[in-house]
């Protein structure tokens, strides 16, 4: 569950116990991977492969195959590449001033504990002349022994705001769900500070 802060009016306070993440303080790294299952789109809660078909005939039906062939692709380095590193690199980033903040990591499977981003619903909002609408992220955050998959701790954001980014219609703005990522993990780790300090 997550609460509206009133210093930002973007920024949302991530609820957990305080004893089910009091490890973090003790650990020097946290592997960090990400998942995609059964995530949904939009208002009507779409498959990701009705989306990106969706996606894919309005680009070729206003422009051409060829640059929905190009945006799917893009799409798909977003989803693997791109969103997962904002996440990180924000989260260490906001983290960084506390006394005992670890140090956040993709694919360390060394690290004694992980963070599963689990992606459930994404919207990629709009920005034309007259009205905008920001892009949206629900993630469900499950932190668990790297070793035993044994569940530690489960929390979620829920849509989270990103920035309205301009993207040439009918293509959906990639860099607006960056932001989305980027925010969310900033609400994560202003929220861990009272386990981190």
């Amino acid at each position: 569950m997550v609460l509206a802060s009133t210093q930002h009016s973007y920024s949302q306070w991530v609820k957990f116990k305080k004893k089910e993440l009091i490890f973090l303080a003790s650990e020097e790294k946290i592997n960090v991977v990400f998942t995609y299952k059964g995530v949904e789109f939009n208002g009507d809660n779409l498959s990701e492969t009705t989306f990106l078909n969706h996606i894919a005939s309005k680009i070729t039906k206003h422009q051409d195959t060829s640059e929905a062939v190009k945006w799917t692709h893009r799409y798909r380095q977003h989803k693997v590449k791109h969103w997962p590193e904002a996440f990180v690199s924000s989260l260490n980033k906001t983290v960084a001033p506390y006394k005992h903040a670890p140090t956040f990591v993709l694919d360390e499977k060394n690290a004694r504990y992980t963070l599963e981003v689990k992606v459930r619903w994404m919207y990629f909002g709009y920005d034309i002349k007259v009205l905008a609408q920001p892009a949206k992220l629900t993630t469900e955050l499950i932190f668990y022994r790297t070793d035993t998959s044994q569940i530690v701790s489960k929390l979620e954001i829920e849509k989270t705001k990103g920035l309205s980014t301009k993207e040439d219609f009918p293509k959906l703005s990639l860099k607006s769900m960056e932001n989305c990522f980027e925010r969310a993990a900033e609400n994560l780790g202003l929220s861990l500070k009272k386990v981190l300090k």
